[in-house]
């Protein structure tokens, strides 16, 4: 908990049922990172290249994510409430199961996301649709 990582590679790292609570990722390499389980609230990534990431049933609430980029990656069943977004990159990351309601989809470039659709639901009220059933 409450760790600093400077410039350090997490190349094929995993992260099973860990609990980095409070740690800073300050530059650092993430390629093919998972992460499975775990306590992440509070991180802070930001800017952080998660591209291929796959996070899975793993809580994240409000963690600074900051530019940060998810395309392609896989977070599904992640606790994403109150995660500062603002200009991640989500270009066809699937976020089916996860709670996304913190994401601003105008400040955040979902272009071919997957989502559930109660996630699709949340998208659509955080635009200003008033979704109602018929």
């Amino acid at each position: 908990m409450n760790c600093t990582f400077t410039r350090s590679n997490f190349f094929d790292a995993s992260f099973i049922g860990c609990k980095l609570t409070g740690t800073v990722f300050d530059r650092c390499k993430f390629g093919i990172l998972r992460v499975s389980g775990g306590e992440w609230s509070f991180v802070s990534m930001p800017g952080a290249d998660l591209r291929n990431a796959a996070f899975e049933d793993v809580r994240i609430r409000e963690a600074d994510l900051t530019g940060a980029r998810f395309d392609g990656s896989s977070v599904r069943r992640v606790d994403l409430s109150g995660a500062w977004l603002h200009h991640a990159q989500m270009t066809g990351c699937d976020l089916r199961g996860s709670d996304i309601s913190a994401l601003d989809p105008r400040n955040v470039d979902l272009n071919g996301a997957i989502v559930d659709v109660d996630q699709a639901v949340v998208v659509a009220t955080a635009l200003g649709i008033d979704v109602r059933p018929e």
